[in-house]
């Protein structure tokens, strides 16, 4: 098949999903990402492994797999991940649930899978610096989209008697496998009266944490809790509102970072390739 039919095809298959997934996106509404929690994440992605295994062993004949390997599908992957990436970092839409950003990030890991596949080695041996830097792409990427499911955020409203209730951002009641209690609080306020430090002494697991806003407590590798705000109860009573965040796949996450890093820094330090001539050796 000639590059330019790939090309055509490929433009085609794009415009319908795009399509299709707008159609769902008004019809339906939020791809249901709470559905998909472990197992039935892991499940899936390894089905999703074990197809594109099967199209990589078939390039040669199949038309999916070689649209997923053009030049064109990479021009819209990294089109895909810049336009996400700003709309995500103002906080516009779409949200990491909607159907065009999941499709589209789907596609963007489908096409990496493949390019890591084909490429990982030559005639020469293993590509190391190839290899690591998409590997590590692929864990960063792969990480935040399956383990998306398994991302958990709760709030608790602490006051001085423990508790180990939190609610959900859609008001669902959790139990925590453990209490929190507020024990000490502080407010600074500047000369306009507006607040200038919030600061929370929470007490977590019989030890005492502080938090202030945007510096969280590290409880584990996967769980932050971070302070939100303050509040007075009807009885006077001072209560911090508390976030708790659970990232299970967040060390992935963070593996695929240091591997991109590694890998940025190993194509750095090898330089610019030079071809020499017999006269020049």
């Amino acid at each position: 098949m000639s590059i330019g039919r790939v090309g055509h095809m490929g433009a085609v298959a794009v415009a319908a999903v795009a399509v299709v997934t707008l159609i769902f996106e008004a019809w339906i509404g939020p791809f249901p990402v709470e559905l998909f929690r472990f197992p039935l994440n892991v499940l899936t992605m390894a089905l999703w492994l074990l197809a594109l295994g099967y199209l990589y062993r078939n390039r040669t004949t199949s038309t999916t797999a070689q649209l997923l390997l053009s030049r064109e599908a990479t021009y819209l992957s990294l089109f895909i991940l810049a336009t996400t990436g700003i709309a995500l970092g103002l906080e516009l839409r779409p949200s990491t649930d909607a159907w065009p950003v999941v499709i589209g990030l789907l596609f963007v890991l489908s096409h990496t899978v493949l390019v890591v596949l084909r490429g990982w080695r030559n005639s020469n041996g293993i590509r190391w610096r190839f290899t690591i830097t998409h590997l590590g792409l692929l864990l960063a990427l792969g990480a935040g989209f399956w383990g998306a499911p398994d991302r958990e955020q709760l709030r608790v409203a602490a006051t001085s008697e423990p508790t180990n209730e939190a609610f959900t951002m859609s008001g669902v009641l959790k139990t925590l496998p453990y209490d929190i209690a507020l024990a000490d609080s502080r407010i600074e306020l500047s000369a306009t009266g507006s607040p200038m430090l919030y600061e929370a002494t929470i007490r977590v697991e019989g030890q005492n944490h502080t938090l202030r806003v945007n510096h969280p407590y590290d409880r584990t590798i996967v769980e932050k809790i971070y302070l939100i705000s303050f509040g007075t109860t009807t009885t006077g009573e001072r209560y911090a509102i508390i976030e708790i965040v659970r990232e299970p796949w967040q060390w992935i996450t963070a593996s695929g970072i240091v591997m991109l890093i590694a890998g940025a820094v190993l194509l750095f330090a090898r330089g610019p390739r030079r071809k020499y001539n017999d006269d020049n050796q």
